[in-house]
């Protein structure tokens, strides 16, 4: 009576390893592969990992430093992609200033866990534009901003 006992405890702990593979452990199933590299953009000043995403070039900026500057140019002559993000992680530092035909200023989140996408602007890369600056870090000045103007005195209406 033992030995069935045993076997039936035995057949039952086999037959629950089975559904062990469907319950999505982490060793059961491999991490998707990264997406392939493409050499788009040639970059002066450091190296910065792209990829398509879509039909949008994503610069990631995920294991960069906390402060950097970069130029990019088109390596080949189409020119610029029709849509440009950067990837970085929140809090990585505290803005992205991009200038080409255009100046912008990407403010970067400190919330939220994962990565996040930051769209350029397609003003900044117009067709034409040689290069494109990219400076990241934690003190970027804003686009100058001009103060407004005291309002006018009232005049008095003594006689």
């Amino acid at each position: 009576m033992k030995k069935w006992i045993g076997l039936v405890v035995v057949a039952a702990l086999l037959s629950g390893c089975g559904t062990l593979s469907r319950i999505g452990l982490p060793w059961g199933k491999a991490a998707p592969p990264p997406p392939p590299q493409v050499d788009e953009l040639s970059f002066e000043g450091g190296a910065i990992g792209q990829h398509w995403e879509g039909n949008v070039l994503v610069l990631d900026l995920t294991t960069a430093a906390a402060e950097g500057r970069v130029t990019a140019t088109p390596t080949y002559a189409r020119g610029w992609p029709m849509r440009i993000a950067v990837r970085t992680l929140p809090g990585r530092f505290g803005a992205l200033e991009v200038q080409g035909a255009q100046r912008s200023v990407l403010p970067v989140t400190t919330e939220g866990a994962g990565s996040i996408d930051l769209a350029i602007p397609p003003e900044v890369f117009a067709p034409g534009t040689p290069r494109m600056e990219l400076h990241w870090g934690a003190s970027i000045a804003p686009a100058v901003v001009f103060p407004e103007a005291p309002a006018p005195a009232q005049a008095s209406s003594t006689p």
